[in-house]
């Protein structure tokens, strides 16, 4: 008889985890550009979405694409376009970040698995995230239209 094999476990190192101990070691009060390069150069395949777990505060563009709220897309998309337009090399960052969260809210309101109220949240968001990404520019102005629309379409419910 062979004697049994004894599982060993090796516990997983996560992004989280990798990132919240860069930010300990190097006692960042915030994360911006330089931050930024340093964690992609020490963490591989982190993405700025990765980032909205730390408990210190994180410039856009490097924060991502927050959508819990209507109230934090239209802030973070807002930060995103101020981005956008003062700084050419960022541009192509910004919108890649948007397309991955309109994908992330697209498949959540396409999911049987979420409910059904966060599903039409997630749709709506979508679609605020492609009018961003048709024009950055116009996104400001239009999503105050969009809002009184809400606003009154609310009222008459």
């Amino acid at each position: 008889m062979r004697p049994r094999l004894r599982s060993i476990t090796v516990p997983r190192i996560t992004k989280k985890k990798l990132l919240t101990e860069l930010v300990t070691e190097r006692g960042w009060p915030r994360v911006g550009e330089p931050e930024w390069g340093e964690i992609r150069a020490t963490i591989p395949n982190i993405a700025p979405e990765d980032l909205q777990g730390l408990e210190i505060p994180v410039e856009p563009p490097w924060c991502g694409v927050r959508q819990h709220t209507l109230e934090e897309l239209e802030a973070t998309l807002d930060g995103l376009t101020e981005v956008y337009v003062a700084r050419t090399d960022l541009r192509r960052f910004c919108r890649d970040s948007v397309i991955r969260a309109r994908e992330r809210a697209r498949w959540a309101s396409k999911s049987e698995r979420v409910a059904e109220e966060k599903r039409a949240l997630k749709t709506e968001m979508a679609e605020w995230m492609l009018v961003w990404l048709s024009d950055p520019a116009v996104f400001p102005a239009w999503v105050q239209l969009r809002r009184k629309r809400l606003e009154q379409l609310a009222g008459a419910g």
